[in-house]
């Protein structure tokens, strides 16, 4: 039976996979489908932090024309019927190692397999070239999915996965990566028969220690409807001496549980960080700097109500129009990565939901919001995170995403991953410490008519500045057919050649996730992509002629004057301009009175401010936008 999040149940099409047999459940509402949500303000002013406001669909974007890739070299690393690589984050799947191989894994079923042959698919790069795809899993016994590749420093190359058959967690190993056979271990991780769902990397001072999370996928375990565990080994994989642990940050007396795939971690030497959080959850941020032995936790956005319980809770009605408000919480999708000067950066989505009643279940609104939300150590306590990324405009430049209002599999004229429209993060860094980042989205020039279903793409966007600014993202597939494709489920080995960022993801014709048991379907392609870096960020004009548009400050950081680009969409609009330290307080405000549609500026003169972080806003009518700037 096919693993997926322990609170979802399959209703019609929608969603993309069926629980085990849990408690507890989140819906999809099908009256939702292609209709124009408005998304209410959610109060979290007892919560510490605010949520990111991210626009309905139905609403104009800050949208670009993405470029098109011209420096993208593919392979085809393997073929697979089964169609499912996560059902939340991105795991850990491809690795470039330092003397140029790269280990690469995905779950699979082969072409034409039964479900019963479902395990880890596995091609690895030699310096030259890459193997023939893989006819079979690794696994010689057990079925598995969901799996992740961990090499240490001493070589020993591993694939932590899920089984249905072991049962529980299994490690298959061998002793150099690349080479020789390889052995399973089903009784090392504890043989626990619903263990799911799992992360793992490898870290420490010597690069032998091997951190591992993953879901009970049990409701009642520990006081919760569905735990989260982390072991740890040091030898490499071998012993496990510990196994199966919940922090106390994250146990029964701050959380109900958290649902499968709903976490990521990285590791920096002996600091080892994830990121977990789902739905209903906060986000939170777990910290160790003694490699795993004690841990802090760090909220990046809260939820509204701690504790959460759809059995006996409700969503609030704070815009007084006697209904219960839409929220918006962690979709699950969050990734996170440690760069190299040591500073931990976070990415996700959130998902639209709806609780009118204690005595209904939550509903959940896939791709009906839309926006890639960042944070790193350097945000301020109380700073909303930032939105980088949205879906983008076509090539027709009619300012809104021309979404078809039906389709077969899909939701909300998509495929259905769950979270918003832009989604999925995987991350990279290079020596030069510039930051790279996948996600999936909406592709606004793709063909729809075959399934009367819009596809997604896989997209790069990278920073410079440690991610104080963002470059215009790439569309990295440049085939013939591309147009006609979904491009999805985008990992990014951690390291970023001068030349190369190196990128696995899955690729084929229809829209969404549909092959997940095996047999006649069409499989989808596994493909490996080589990204010239130099191609993301050339085309740095921005035009949002749709949208009011403010942009990043140049230079940032600012020393004496500093311009500042804006947009105003509309005729007659009435249009201010404020900078507040991070305290709040007011250090400049300009009014700009009644101005016409059009293109503007403010060179702001930074000599007399103190040196630190600021927020300017920019209002239009009624509407907001704030960006984040420093001044040396």
């Amino acid at each position: 039976m096919k693993k997926f999040l322990p609170f979802l149940t399959l209703i019609n099409f929608c969603v993309v996979a069926s629980a085990l047999g849990q408690a507890k459940r989140i819906q999809i509402n099908s009256s939702a489908k292609s209709q124009p949500i408005s998304i209410y303000k959610t109060d979290v002013s007892d919560r510490n932090t605010s949520i990111n406001r991210n626009l309905g669909i139905n609403y104009p974007h800050q949208l670009k024309t993405p470029q098109i890739a011209s420096g993208v070299i593919e392979n085809s690393i393997g073929l697979t019927q089964y169609d499912l690589q996560t059902n939340g984050s991105i795991s850990n799947r491809l690795i470039k190692h330092n003397d140029g191989t790269i280990s690469a894994t995905w779950t699979m079923i082969p072409p034409a397999g039964a479900s019963s042959s479902r395990g880890t698919g596995y091609n690895y790069f030699n310096g030259t070239t890459w193997a023939p795809a893989p006819a079979a899993r690794i696994e010689p016994t057990y079925r598995t999915g969901f799996t992740n590749i961990v090499v240490t420093s001493s070589g020993r190359e591993m694939a932590i996965a899920n089984s249905s058959t072991a049962p529980g967690m299994l490690i298959t190993s061998r002793t150099q990566k690349g080479i020789g056979l390889w052995a399973e271990d089903a009784i090392v991780l504890g043989a626990a028969a619903n263990d799911s769902w799992s992360k793992a990397i490898s870290g420490g001072a010597n690069g032998e220690t091997v951190h591992a999370l993953w879901n009970a996928n049990i409701n009642g375990a520990n006081g919760q409807y569905s735990s989260v565990y982390y072991s740890r080994s040091i030898d490499g994989g071998v012993t496990w001496p510990i196994l199966r642990q919940v922090l106390p940050e994250l146990d029964s007396t701050h959380y109900r549980g958290f649902g499968g795939d709903s976490y990521s971690i990285d590791t920096h030497g002996d600091t080892v960080v994830f990121v977990i959080g789902s739905f209903t959850t906060d986000l939170v941020l777990m910290r160790s700097t003694d490699n795993g032995n004690t841990w802090n936790a760090k909220v990046i956005q809260p939820f509204f109500k701690a504790l959460y319980n759809d059995a006996k809770d409700s969503f609030p009605d704070l815009n007084g129009d006697s209904k219960s408000d839409f929220m918006q919480g962690p979709s699950g999708d969050a990734h996170v990565m440690i760069d190299n000067l040591g500073m931990t950066h976070v990415w996700w989505s959130n998902v639209l939901m709806s609780d009118s009643s204690a005595a209904d279940l939550v509903e959940f609104f896939p791709n009906k919001i839309d926006g890639l939300l960042y944070w790193n150590d350097g945000f301020m306590i109380g700073q909303a995170p930032d939105t980088i990324a949205y879906a983008m405009d076509g090539l027709n430049g009619n300012g809104i995403l021309d979404i078809p209002l039906s389709g077969i599999g899909g939701s909300n004229g998509m495929g259905n991953y769950r979270g918003s429209i832009t989604q999925m993060p995987s991350a990279g860094v290079d020596a030069n410490n510039y930051i790279y980042v996948t996600y999936q989205s909406f592709c606004d020039d793709c063909d729809t008519t075959a399934f009367n279903l819009g596809h997604k793409h896989v997209y790069l966007i990278r920073s410079l500045d440690q991610g104080i600014s963002w470059l215009t993202p790439v569309d990295i597939d440049e085939t013939l057919d591309a147009l006609n494709q979904e491009n999805v489920f985008a990992c990014v080995a951690k390291k970023v050649d001068p030349t190369c960022i190196h990128v696995i993801f899955q690729r084929d014709a229809q829209p969404g996730i549909l092959n997940q048991s095996g047999g006649g379907n069409t499989p989808s392609e596994i493909v490996y992509a080589c990204v010239d870096p130099m191609i993301i960020g050339i085309n740095k004009v921005k035009e949002f002629k749709s949208s009011n548009f403010l942009s990043q400050n140049t230079p940032n950081p600012a020393e004496g004057k500093t311009t500042i680009n804006y947009n105003v969409a509309a005729n007659a609009s009435v249009v201010s301009f404020t900078v507040t330290d991070v305290l709040g307080k007011v250090v400049y405000t300009e009014n700009k009175g009644t101005v016409n549609a059009g293109a503007y500026s403010v060179v702001l003169d930074t000599e007399a401010m103190n040196s630190g972080v600021y927020f300017y806003t920019l209002t239009v009518n009624n509407q907001k936008e704030t960006k984040k700037m420093l001044v040396k």
